[in-house]
């Protein structure tokens, strides 16, 4: 039988992100790669669901959320940003994930550009596709903070919001007020939407400071918050979110939200009343035990021959370069093929290349046992190389027979209309992947 299925569809089937979660992990993987918190949701959370499903909180929920939660994230903004928002501005969602779907729906059209960081959390881009829009991927600076000014040379007349996500998701970069402050300002200059996901904007290293989007009070009208509770609170089974928008787009947003997930479960709306309400005590506690994981598997990875760790700042997760001459791709199959599961940096743009991403969000028992297994694989690696290298650097003292350059030297740049050069890069293949998440951009060889 033959189907017809969209060919937005068809351009995000079978990416990196679908392959690892369609994968099936044997018995006994060491799963770090999991963004799922080891952590049980708190008592308290737990109890007032118990209390609403005993009132008979089972029936649709009110229009845009429950009167209790919408208030109760308001007070959450006002405390934590010192922002005024009406219960009119918010929504509840289906975790962040609809909250997404639903302001990406709302503002792009088929050809329309989001600009996004590069490496970001893999789902924007794919709706943007599945939208038929064009994700525009800027690489982060050498730290991997944002470069602002390669972001202002990605705009482009068919570009409508930039999206941040922070804490970032893979590197765990938290974002400095002067970066989000250059991005608003830019979005007030070019008349942009900036949109930030916040999902890990509690989970911080000691001495890191998250710095909230609404708190720019001065560019209210054209910021947007995706939140979540399910890495907070431990509530990622629970799929529970919100939105905060301008005044003026609320209403809009929620018909589009209705219209992909239908009201989210009062008594879970009430859970999240209590968690925003209740004693963030299970907060605090939960990110001490994170910094340790993060510390314990960031000392463990830099004991590592040919893994180069980011220095965690935010979220469960550890942000790897690394030395080997394999694709992010193929190091995390092998890594799989040893019995642990991570995720390839090139599943989070075309800059993750050379990346791999660990997760601390579990016990630290497998933490070690993972880690003991990565560098064993990485040891192998570099046996590997040892073999292949050794004979040419022997020949290297053999006069003409020597070759002359190294066995990677593509040396491309990946070109667009506005200006703007990515690069280098040292294979075709790295180039071509770069590629594929700017529009129309050109492989060619980089100006010397």
């Amino acid at each position: 039988m033959r189907r017809h299925i969209s060919r937005y569809v068809q351009a995000t089937a079978g990416g990196e992100r679908t392959r690892h979660f369609t994968a099936k992990q044997p018995p006994g993987m060491l799963k770090l790669d999991s963004g799922d918190p080891h952590f049980a949701t708190p008592p308290h959370i737990r109890e007032a669901a118990r209390h609403a499903l005993d009132a008979g909180l089972t029936r649709y929920a009110p229009g845009q959320g429950d009167p209790e939660f919408l208030a109760a994230v308001c007070e959450t903004v006002e405390r934590e940003a010192g922002a005024r928002c009406s219960p009119d501005d918010v929504f509840a969602t289906n975790g962040a994930t609809s909250g997404i779907y639903a302001v990406f729906t709302a503002f792009l059209d088929p050809g329309d550009e989001v600009i996004l960081m590069d490496p970001t959390f893999s789902l924007y881009a794919l709706v943007a596709r599945q939208l038929g829009a064009v994700p525009v991927a800027v690489p982060h600076g050498a730290d991997y903070h944002i470069d602002v000014a390669a972001v202002r040379a990605a705009v482009t007349p068919r570009t409508r919001l930039i999206l941040v996500n922070n804490p970032n998701n893979p590197t765990g970069v938290v974002y400095r007020r002067d970066e989000l402050a250059a991005l608003a300002n830019l979005c007030a200059e070019r008349d942009l939407l900036l949109v930030a996901d916040e999902a890990y904007e509690k989970l911080l290293q000691p001495g890191c400071v998250h710095v909230p989007l609404l708190s720019f009070h001065e560019h209210r009208d054209r910021l947007i918050l995706i939140h979540t509770f399910s890495k907070t609170y431990a509530m990622t089974g629970w799929r529970l979110g919100y939105v905060v928008a301008p005044s003026d787009l609320g209403t809009l947003l929620f018909g589009v939200h209705r219209a992909i997930a239908g009201p989210i479960t009062t008594f879970v709306q009430r859970a999240g009343a209590a968690a925003l309400r209740g004693s963030q005590d299970c907060v605090a506690e939960m990110r001490g035990e994170y910094g340790k994981r993060g510390g314990l598997m960031h000392r463990l990875a830099l004991a590592i021959p040919g893994l180069r760790p980011v220095d965690p700042q935010g979220g469960f997760y550890l942000y790897c370069r690394y030395d080997a001459s394999l694709s992010a791709a193929e190091v995390r199959g092998k890594i799989w093929d040893a019995g642990v599961a991570v995720r390839s940096g090139t599943e989070f743009g075309a800059a993750g290349e050379g990346h791999l991403r660990f997760s601390y969000s579990v016990d630290p028992t497998t933490i070690e046992k993972g880690m003991a297994i990565v560098g064993e694989v990485f040891r192998g690696l570099g046996r590997t190389l040892a073999s292949v290298l050794l004979p040419l650097l022997l020949l290297a003292g053999c006069g003409e027979e020597a070759p002359k350059k190294p066995a990677v030297s593509a040396n491309l740049c990946v070109f667009l209309p506005n200006g703007m050069t990515l690069g280098p890069y040292d294979t075709a293949k790295e180039c071509a992947t770069a590629k594929e998440n700017m529009p129309r951009g050109e492989c060619k060889p980089c100006a010397k």
